[in-house]
C-alpha cells in the first residue's frame, strides 16, 4: 500500500507533468522546437528536485531546504539561453520560449513544494501571456510610431542618401548601426526610426522600397 508521503509526491509529479505539458503544447502548436517534451521534462524534473530536497531536509534534519531549487533556477537559465538566437539582421528569436522554459522550471518547484494555488495562478498567467497577450502585443507594435528596420546598401553614398531622404520627410532617426556584410559585399544597416503621427509603418516601408535603393528592407 502506498504511503501518504509517496502518494503526495506522485500527485505533485503528475501535476508537474500536466502543467509542463500545457505550456509545451502551446509552443509545439506554434512549431517551436523546444515544445511539449522539453517543457514536460523541465517542469517534472524541477518538481522532483524540490521534492527530493524537502525529503532530505525532513529526514536528515540538516542542510538547506532551498539549495537545490536555487541551482535549478540558475541552471535552467543556461538551457533557456540556448534557445535565444540573434540573426544576421539583428533579430532576436526565442526569447518567449526561453522564458517559458524558465517559467516551467519555477512552476515545477512550486508544485514540488506543495504550493498548488501559486502554481495554478502561475500556469494560468503564463498561458494567458503566451496566447491572448500575443495579440495585444501585436496591436501595440502595429500602433507604435517607432519602427526598427534592417536594410542593405551597396555603398556608403546610398546610406547617406537614405539618411537625407528620411530627414527630409520629417522622420527622426533614433539610432543607426552599420555592419559590413562581407559575403554579399553590402553594407547592412539596422536603424530605429520615429514616424510622424499621421504615418504608419507599412506606408513608410512601402515608400522606402520605392524610393530608397536598398537591397533588402525588413522589420526587425
Amino acid at each position: 500500500m502506498i504511503s501518504g508521503e509517496v502518494s503526495e509526491a506522485l500527485l505533485r509529479l503528475l501535476l508537474a507533468f500536466v502543467s509542463g505539458g500545457i505550456i509545451g503544447f502551446e509552443r509545439s502548436y506554434k512549431r517551436i522546437d523546444a515544445g511539449l517534451r522539453t517543457h514536460i521534462i523541465v517542469c517534472m524534473a524541477s518538481c522532483a528536485i524540490m521534492i527530493t530536497n524537502i525529503h532530505m531536509y525532513t529526514v536528515y534534519g540538516t542542510g538547506d531546504p532551498v539549495r537545490m531549487p536555487a541551482q535549478v533556477i540558475s541552471g535552467v537559465g543556461f538551457l533557456g539561453a540556448g534557445c535565444i538566437l540573434v540573426t544576421g539582421d539583428r533579430r532576436i528569436r526565442g526569447m518567449t520560449t526561453a522564458a517559458g522554459i524558465w517559467g516551467a522550471a519555477c512552476l515545477g518547484l512550486c508544485i514540488g513544494a506543495g504550493d498548488y494555488i501559486v502554481a495554478l495562478v502561475v500556469l494560468t498567467l503564463v498561458i494567458l501571456t503566451m496566447t491572448i497577450f500575443q495579440a495585444v502585443d501585436a496591436r501595440i507594435v502595429k500602433k507604435t510610431k517607432y519602427i526598427r528596420l534592417y536594410m542593405e546598401f551597396e555603398s556608403v553614398t546610398e546610406v547617406k542618401s537614405f539618411v537625407k531622404y528620411v530627414r527630409e520627410n520629417g522622420i527622426r532617426i533614433i539610432e543607426m548601426e552599420l555592419m559590413n556584410q562581407k559575403v554579399l559585399d553590402n553594407i547592412g544597416v539596422v536603424t530605429t526610426l520615429k514616424l510622424k503621427e499621421r504615418d504608419s509603418a507599412e506606408h513608410v516601408i512601402s515608400e522606402f522600397e520605392k524610393v530608397v535603393e536598398a537591397v533588402f528592407i525588413a522589420k526587425v
